[in-house]
């Protein structure tokens, strides 16, 4: 796949596109990296970057911090919420790419999709792509 063919379908990719049985797995991935996330939960390490997150960013942001449940942006909470899903060495690995997905793409799409008000399906789609384009990446 050339860049130009992968740049192509992560911007156009739809939620209609995407095959049922592709639908289940990423909504699986979803909630398993929220399980993960919540694992991470009271981590020594995930406090610290929560503490950095809060005082440089907005206290009234329009993305979620899952483990304190506060908000920020979506640029902090996303950190965070990476920090708190992989500390616990709980998230996924695709082996060929050598690179655990979910800790990269969901909270990303999370902040992002709470940031403009997506919906659930806009969510997984974005993630789907996200999945797509750091593995095909991570492959090379």
């Amino acid at each position: 796949m050339t860049t130009e063919s992968l740049a192509r379908f992560a911007a156009e990719l739809r939620f209609e596109d995407l095959p049922t049985a592709v639908v289940r797995r990423a909504e699986d991935l979803l909630v398993d990296w929220f399980g993960s996330a919540v694992a991470g939960h009271g981590a020594r390490p995930v406090e610290t970057i929560a503490a950095f997150a809060h005082a440089m960013g907005p206290a009234d942001g329009a993305s979620e911090v899952l483990i304190g449940r506060g908000r920020s942006s979506p640029y902090f909470a996303a950190m965070v919420n990476a920090a708190a899903s992989h500390v616990a060495e709980q998230d996924d690995v695709h082996n060929g790419s050598v690179f655990h997905p979910a800790t990269v793409v969901f909270p990303v799409a999370l902040a992002w999709a709470q940031a403009l008000g997506a919906s659930g399906r806009q969510l997984l789609a974005a993630s789907v792509v996200g999945y797509e384009v750091g593995i095909r990446v991570g492959e090379f």
